[in-house]
């Protein structure tokens, strides 16, 4: 079955005066809406499957109690954490097919986001891009780069650290040809996958989180 990213096509979420965006894959959440629906401490918003570690590791490094039920104060105290972090969140995937499951190696027939482009036009004080996948065919990362290196949109691209984590610099050119410097981080990834596959603890990726994710403004 076809899914595709509602929240994407709903326009979210990039706050006004972002500086950084972070890019996921594809959310599990709207898998599950299309298979077997939402559970009640489901947020309906990027990162929303509270199995999900995104939300629990910011309300704990950002000292911000969430809600972490199906409501729409819990989708506003995350858009406002967002707007205060002046950080936005989207996904390489705007659709793909899925059989139910919510895995990055189960999703077929990806269609890439190329609304990526329009917001990083949109938005010129974007100068930060985080990833928080990056391993297996189907990974935000490598469907990022790539996408943005297909559109002529991504020059002089150099890896300044390998891992722990991988940071990058490229020049990135605007629809109207002007360039500005773009800096990568790739993170940890929030999903519970991480944790029992790369035997990753939540002291190891909350530490990276503090590091290099932005501070409240």
């Amino acid at each position: 079955m076809r899914v595709e990213h509602r929240y994407i096509r709903e326009g979210l979420y990039t706050p006004e005066n972002a500086t950084s965006l972070l890019i996921g894959t594809f959310p599990s959440i709207l898998i599950r809406e299309q298979f077997k629906g939402f559970r009640t401490t489901d947020v309906d918003f990027f990162y929303g499957s509270r199995d999900n570690n995104f939300w629990p590791d910011l309300s704990i490094l950002y000292n911000r109690p969430l809600s972490f039920e199906r409501t729409s104060e819990a989708v506003a105290q995350r858009m406002q954490l967002l707007d205060e972090l002046r950080m936005g969140l989207s996904d390489a995937i705007f659709a793909c097919h899925s059989s139910g499951s919510a895995q990055d190696t189960a999703l077929q027939e990806i269609e890439p986001n190329y609304f990526l482009i329009d917001t990083l036009d949109k938005y010129p004080s974007i100068d930060t891009l985080y990833f928080t996948s990056s391993s297996g065919k189907v990974n935000a990362e490598s469907i990022t780069l790539r996408l943005l290196k297909e559109k002529g949109r991504l020059s002089k691209m150099k890896i300044a650290q390998q891992s722990g984590p991988r940071l990058r610099q490229f020049l990135y050119r605007n629809e109207k040809g002007l360039e500005r410097i773009m800096k990568t981080i790739t993170l940890i990834s929030p999903s519970p996958l991480a944790e029992q596959w790369a035997g990753v603890t939540p002291e190891k990726r909350r530490a990276l989180y503090k590091q290099y994710l932005p501070a409240l403004m």
